[in-house]
């Protein structure tokens, strides 16, 4: 099982390559074809898992493998690699059709791919240093996927909230990562959270990240902001993938978060549920709409992380993965028909696009737990889980009205005349009539791409629910249990929603302007955090400019005047005696010249010419001549015999 955890993360990697590099003709269906392979190992891992497979493969880091990167199979890995896999599959399935008009297709469906390789990696992980890696990794990706339209003015701004508000959050994961090492020298997730401040740390990190990622308030703002990437990217991110990741941590991280921190968790789950929902009630965009969704969904899932355990948090985060991008390639398809998202401007286009409206029913009956779809049994698990606790079921039931009437509402819109946020009626198109085409429809000629993709996702937001069971036994937890007390309360709030929507009361306009203003949260932080912060760099910098700068300023002028001071120095002492030695050498180099020149050279050139002249002479005495030989040895002899003589005679 091991090369099939590596082969999970390693192909939709290779297949995003493969699609960057290949011709435009084959990049679709490359893509297509790279998603449904990189499915494979998802699938494998999950049948492996659900006949109690087990592996763990990683590269530990030093001495003692305090330290290690790797992947694992497990029921929990093995259920949200299999629910990325398969969400991802059918998202750039629609992809391909959805940007079969667009000059930069190759740059959006190699992001996806690898987008869909980073998610894989984060929920195979072994151990949050490996998740961390892969938790920076989606978020770097995400912005660069919500940024992808060019043309559109918020799309930059809105990959940018997105980045710096998780990012933001993100410190919590560091600080978390860093004070469990520093108090167990380990980073595996069972282990119990560590005590004292060192395990505050821990807890509040955890659960901050988590809320970043997972949009929970107050960070739920860069989710609305981020609806200005492409639709298959806000389905892909913002259904099974970069918001679920908030929620996969806290799962992963039980053992860690026991206690508290679950507690903080869950209530700030609860309290995003409700505020989400009034926040998608008041929007006036469909992808808006179900951005607020999202984020309540979100809060729902903390609640049943914090109450019921992995199972039940696990549980409606696939059933609201399969519904909600359902809901978002549903938007897409209407997007291309009318050119919009606006809920003006989509009046009446469920009717001129039936297959469309029927998939779009199904994904939002499915979030409003409509029984017997997918999101009604995973919600009523986390209702009954909360039983022993009051206050997070009221405001779970809450949230459950509101999800009822902010997916009803739209539903309206798109089948004829809808509710505005305010109670008004949402006018069509001008000059189109319900059931008419709108003068700017467009068939797009990847529309069959798309039906299958969205299709695919109705299909299942109609079977998971059936899961529920299976998926506690792949999790060694126990079965949801069902209650017929929380199974009424839940229909009456449907009910409750339903009738609020068809009623239409009118909404205080204070209530509608503070929903639409995302509860005023972003005032609240920039009051809270921005300024604080930037007051405080405002002191920082003044004590940088007259403290450290004078520290600096001062440092260098007293390094100036040692420099001066050594110049002098060399000038007056150095400079002197480096003169006066080279005066000293130029002298001794004349004087060695002098010798050099009348001694040394006179006295060879002397000998040289001694030697020549005794040559000369000398050559005289051998002229080769036998008379002058026989003459000189006469004279010789007879000089001989003559001073022979006068030595006798004396």
């Amino acid at each position: 099982m091991a090369a099939w955890l590596w082969l999970t993360v390693a192909l939709p990697a290779a297949a995003a390559a493969l699609v960057a590099l290949a011709p435009r003709a084959a990049v679709r269906p490359l893509a297509a074809a790279g998603a449904a392979l990189a499915a494979l190992p998802a699938v494998v891992l999950l049948v492996g898992a659900a006949g109690g497979e087990r592996a763990v493969t990683n590269v530990r880091w030093l001495d003692d493998g305090a330290l290690a990167v790797g992947l694992r199979l497990d029921g929990l890995s093995a259920a949200m690699a299999a629910t990325v896999a398969l969400a991802g599959l059918a998202v750039v399935v629609y992809a391909t059709g959805y940007f079969a008009q667009e000059p930069r297709a190759r740059s959006a469906l190699a992001g996806l791919l690898a987008f869909l390789a980073a998610m894989q990696g984060l929920v195979l992980a072994d151990g949050l240093l490996t998740l961390l890696v892969f938790w920076e990794a989606v978020g770097a990706l995400s912005a660069r996927l919500i940024a992808f339209n060019r043309d559109d003015a918020a799309a930059p701004g809105g990959a940018v909230r997105a980045f710096l508000t998780t990012r933001a959050a993100d410190v919590g994961l560091y600080l978390a990562v860093l004070a469990l090492f520093a108090a167990s020298g380990s980073l595996a997730f069972e282990q119990e959270r560590p005590e004292g401040a060192l395990g505050a740390l821990v807890g509040l990190g955890l659960v901050l990240a988590a809320m970043g990622k997972s949009a929970q308030a107050p960070l739920q703002t860069w989710l609305t902001g981020a609806m200005a990437g492409p639709t298959p990217v806000s389905a892909l991110l913002h259904s099974a993938t970069m918001v679920a990741a908030g929620v996969y941590l806290l799962v992963r991280s039980d053992a860690l978060l026991a206690g508290w921190p679950l507690e903080i968790a869950g209530w700030v789950g609860g309290l995003t549920a409700v505020a989400g929902a009034a926040i998608a009630l008041a929007q006036d965009d469909l992808k808006r709409v179900l951005a607020g969704s999202t984020s309540s969904q979100l809060g729902l899932m903390f609640v049943g992380a914090a109450v019921g355990g992995p199972a039940v948090a696990v549980f409606h985060l696939i059933a609201h993965a399969a519904g909600k991008a359902c809901l978002f390639l549903a938007a897409g398809l209407f997007q291309h028909e009318r050119g919009t998202t606006a809920l003006d401007g989509l009046a009446g286009a469920g009717r001129e696009d039936r297959s469309t409206m029927a998939a779009f029913v199904v994904g939002a009956a499915s979030i409003a737990a409509v029984p017997p779809l997918a999101a009604f049994w995973s919600k009523e698990s986390i209702l009954v889980a909360a039983e022993g606790h009051a206050a997070w079921l009221a405001l779970a039931l809450v949230a459950s009205a509101g999800s009822a009437a902010y997916l009803l509402r739209p539903a309206l819109v798109l089948w004829g005349r809808g509710p505005r946020a305010d109670g008004t009626r949402a006018a069509p198109i001008a000059g189109v009539r319900p059931g008419e085409p709108a003068a700017s429809a467009r068939r797009s000629s990847g529309r069959p791409a798309m039906l299958a993709g969205a299709g695919a996702l109705a299909a299942l937001s109609l079977v998971l629910g059936a899961t529920g069971g299976p998926l506690a036994d792949l999790l060694g937890a126990p079965a949801p249990e069902a209650s017929l007390l929380t199974a009424l309360l839940s229909l009456a709030m449907l009910a409750l929603g339903i009738g609020a929507v068809l009623v239409g009361p009118r909404v205080p306009q204070a209530l509608c302007t503070a929903a639409a203003q995302q509860l005023y949260t972003n005032d609240a932080l920039r009051r809270l955090v921005q300024r604080p912060v930037l007051v405080l760099a405002a002191v920082a910098d003044t004590g940088d400019r007259r403290g450290l700068d004078a520290a600096v300023d001062g440092a260098a002028r007293g390094g100036l005047a040692f420099a001066r001071v050594m110049d002098a120095g060399d000038r007056r002492g150095l400079e002197t005696a480096v003169d006066g030695a080279a005066r000293g050498g130029l002298a001794l180099a004349r004087a060695s010249d002098v010798v050099e020149r009348r001694g040394v050279d006179a006295l060879v050139d002397g000998l040289a010419r001694a030697t020549g002249r005794g040559g000369a002479r000398l050559r005289r005495l051998q002229t080769g001549r036998m008379y002058e030989y026989l003459r000189d040895t006469m004279l010789g002899a007879t000089a001989v015999g003559f001073i022979l003589v006068l030595t006798a005679l004396t």
